[in-house]
């Protein structure tokens, strides 16, 4: 998978501040070795609304257990299909997990950095 993948925690002036940078570097030429893909929070609240430690569990067997259905990861987990379906959804939502072409959903990356600014 070797995807690189980074979360942070940062105001929308932030997040647009650092798209207009990159966007600039590119215009001059300067192209990022690889490309990061990246998920921001506005605050560490809406992060803990989103990732709660049940769907960060959720999030690790479904990398283990790759691109599988709702039901499929349901029945993994031992839990509800309608709680399933529900953190899925909101990790969708949220850019933590992807849906294939084939309807199954996936965490096509090992790891995701997280990045909080404190000033």
């Amino acid at each position: 998978m070797n995807r690189d993948f980074k979360v942070k925690i940062e105001s929308e002036e932030a997040f647009f501040a650092d798209l207009i940078s990159q966007a600039k570097k590119i215009d001059q030429g300067i192209m990022p070795e690889k490309p990061v893909e990246r998920v921001s929070f506005p605050d560490m609240e809406t992060f803990y609304r989103f990732c709660t430690p049940k769907r960060l569990q959720l999030l690790q067997e479904l990398h283990k257990v790759g691109c599988v259905s709702i039901n499929a990861l349901a029945k993994h987990l031992h839990r509800h299909y309608k709680n399933v379906f529900s953190d899925v959804k909101t990790l969708e939502t949220a850019g933590l997990v992807e849906k294939t072409e084939t309807g199954k959903y996936c965490v096509p990356w090992d790891e995701f950095t997280a990045t909080v600014r404190l000033a």
